[in-house]
């Protein structure tokens, strides 16, 4: 941190005056020192790098010789305007959660009092380099999410960085370019605030973890009070005056709060749970804030007027539309053995009253179980047996078929549930057709909604409200409100609805954001996927990111 400081302050110190001072040394002889420093310097980095930035190496070559190797940031006058700009958005890198040193600041300033055409040549290449590297990594993220998240399917948009690079240079229209490249939602800006905020906390040195104590609750009188008032106003939980060791209601109101941005149950009292987020460091939080924001750039940079956003770790369900949420619903994700994935798919029609195929793993794995330990399971349940999948398949009675000799390798039967109250889809599904077989749908036990940690489900996602949602997306669909859907349910005839128009569903994975108000909330790393991510950057810095120096 102390070298990244000193570079910080010494490029400030050199932008604040002229940069002519670059003009010594022909442009034909910082030409002349490029081609060498493509083929040594930056071969070592081409050997370790992976993915995309394996290909910048290459394409980074491709720039100079498409130029004949003429530079593209030093001039007779010395360092281009949009050179000095390029710095100072370099500079910035942190503002976005990224490390300035990823994209040579360092170097880079070291360089700009030099006048030998052969460091100027370092200074040209160290530039276009970081400018590439810059635009991968604020446009499509750090690290490769296949790699860092086996789990993540949404598949985002690309732009070609070197044609970006070359139509900046040419329009010098550098702010525009590199402008452009961040995602333009809402929430990123709100989880990049949020981030500097907690700098900001860490800068004046953050928390430290309460003492030892029994719980914490409304009327008790214990000294760790006092610490724990100091602790919620760090992170403006708490904002009333005064101290004591009184828990009085102000402050359980306020632990509250706290443990409803923390996805806590908000009983007002410091148990273990309370007190283990409490005393989460503040470099952890910062973490979260940073892996959070490397997922908003896997995601397409231009979403939708109108989507829904199902956070896994957040157990919620949003409806945007122009950016703003419209909708909340609680819902219910897979269990952490069948974790839901994250991908993007239109929901295309919903079925009242729906039929559940059950996929076969589902049927070796959880209902066979049931069928051995009680004959009459599937039929109390609603399930009829298929001798297979194919069309016209027949029926078979569950007696006639000995279970204790079916097994994952030798069920070849097909289990369906009819409509009615015990299906396991409930009373509606909304089918966005995708490669996992996860939809959204309702479903009978309404009691699991009350939980805060709300992982139960084989994969599909359960909504708290379906009703509500059907109504939202059929808006547009002739004949259908709240009162045409309820009573098409109480029929319980199984019935297809198409939506006049697709509504794009994003299944993510946020264990933090910001609210529109400011609120910064933190979720539990459910699945394990910032331990994932976190490796994973860890390993991209560790694995040759940038070429030596």
């Amino acid at each position: 941190m102390r070298t990244l400081i000193r570079w910080f302050v010494l490029g400030m110190a050199l932008l604040s005056v002229p940069l002519t001072h670059a003009s010594h040394g022909p442009v034909t002889g910082i030409a002349a020192g490029v081609r060498p420093i493509l083929q040594t310097q930056f071969e070592s980095a081409a050997r370790v790098a992976v993915g995309e930035r394996e290909a910048l190496t290459e394409r980074l070559r491709l720039f100079y010789q498409k130029r004949d190797y003429a530079p593209a940031w030093i001039g007779a006058e010395g360092l281009a305007g949009d050179a000095e700009h390029l710095i100072e958005v370099l500079r910035r890198a942190g503002d976005q959660g990224l490390v300035p040193e990823d994209y040579h600041l360092g170097p880079i300033v070291s360089r700009l009092p030099e006048t030998a055409p052969a460091s100027l040549a370092e200074l040209e290449v160290l530039l276009t380099d970081g400018f590439l590297r810059y635009c991968v990594d604020v446009r499509s993220g750090r690290a490769d999410p296949r790699q860092a998240d086996p789990e993540w399917f949404v598949v985002a948009d690309r732009i070609d960085h070197l044609e970006a690079l070359e139509e900046a240079l040419a329009a010098h229209d550098l702010d525009r370019a590199l402008g452009s490249l961040s995602p333009r939602a809402p929430a990123y800006e709100r989880l990049r605030g949020a981030l500097q905020r907690y700098r900001r906390i860490a800068a004046t040195g953050g928390w430290a973890a309460l003492p030892p104590s029994p719980v914490l609750k409304l009327d008790v009188t214990h000294p760790v009070v006092s610490d724990l008032r100091h602790r919620l106003r760090a992170t403006g939980d708490f904002g009333a005056p005064g101290g004591g060791e009184l828990f009085d209601a102000a402050l359980a109101a306020a632990v509250a709060g706290f443990q409803r941005r923390h996805g806590l149950d908000p009983d007002g009292m410091v148990g273990p749970r309370t007190r283990a987020a409490l005393d989460l460091p503040v470099a952890d939080r910062i973490r979260q804030l940073l892996w959070n924001l490397e997922r908003w750039r896997w995601m397409p940079r231009d979403l939708p007027g109108r989507y829904l956003l199902v956070n896994m770790a957040g157990f919620e369900l949003q409806a945007i539309e122009e950016e703003q949420p419209v909708l909340y619903m609680r819902v219910i994700v897979g269990r952490e053995y069948r974790q839901t994935p994250a991908f993007s798919e239109p929901i295309r029609y919903l079925v009242l009253n729906p039929y559940w195929n059950v996929p076969p793993s589902i049927a070796v794995r959880d209902l066979l179980p049931k069928v051995r330990k009680d004959p009459n399971f599937l039929a109390r349940e609603g399930f009829r047996v298929f001798s297979d999948w194919n069309v016209g398949a027949r029926e078979l009675a569950p007696s006639s078929i000995d279970w204790e000799t079916v097994g994952h390798r030798s069920f070849p039967y097909k289990l369906r549930q009819d409509p009615g109250p015990n299906n396991a889809l409930g009373r509606i599904k909304f089918m966005l057709p995708n490669q996992f077989n996860v939809y959204l749908h309702d479903t009978p036990h309404r009691e699991l909604f009350d939980k805060t940690v709300r992982a139960f489900s084989s994969g599909c996602i359960r909504l708290a409200e379906p009703e509500v949602l059907a109504e939202y997306v059929l808006r547009a669909a002739p004949g259908w409100d709240a009162v045409s859907i309820h009573a098409g349910i109480e029929t319980g005839a199984r019935r297809v609805v198409s939506l006049p128009e697709p509504v794009p569903v994003f299944l993510v994975y946020w264990t933090a954001w910001a609210d529109p108000d400011g609120t910064v909330q933190f979720r539990d790393d459910v699945y394990g996927r910032d331990r994932s991510l976190g490796d994973a950057l860890a390993r991209q810095r560790d694995g040759g990111r940038t070429p030596p120096h």
